[in-house]
């Protein structure tokens, strides 16, 4: 036990910058917004060891923790932060599936159990039909719904 306490104690403010420039660094490539605030917590706590060199290890760890998950939880809360979220692929693909209800699209292949392909302007989709019909390949369909990344058709009329 004491060697770790050795240790936490022995820790500088250019580890605590080291730290913060790593998780910065994972953060620009990775561009999750997670470890940006964990970088920067790093860094402003190297700043306090800079200036409060006598600072118990185990404080500059429980600083580190609580500003980090602070930093996080407010971030993640601001108005910056719920602008900075992305959908995920699914959901853009979803609400761009939904799009196209009621468009006239033709069948990539033969559908076989009601599952099959369409053609709309240059993608491919995974299709079903509402019906379990089995369209054949270039028979024209409506697009009626959508679910996730999966357009729901039927036979044209």
């Amino acid at each position: 036990m004491r060697e770790f306490a050795d240790f936490v104690n022995g820790i500088e403010a250019w580890h605590w910058w080291t730290l913060g420039a790593i998780l910065i660094a994972i953060e620009i490539a990775s561009t999750t917004f997670y470890l940006l605030w964990p970088g920067i917590a790093a860094i402003v706590v190297g700043l306090i060891k800079f200036f409060v060199p006598g600072l118990d290890g185990r404080v500059e760890i429980f600083l580190f923790a609580i500003l980090a998950i602070v930093a996080t939880i407010a971030w993640k809360r601001s108005p910056w932060g719920r602008v900075m979220h992305r959908p995920g692929s699914k959901e853009v693909n979803a609400s761009r599936g939904l799009s196209y209800r009621g468009r006239m699209v033709t069948a990539c292949e033969d559908f076989s159990g009601g599952r099959g392909a369409v053609l709309v302007d240059d993608t491919r989709w995974s299709a079903v039909t509402t019906d379990g019909s089995a369209p054949s390949a270039g028979s024209a369909l409506e697009v009626v719904d959508a679910d996730g990344t999966t357009l729901k058709v039927r036979i044209a009329i």
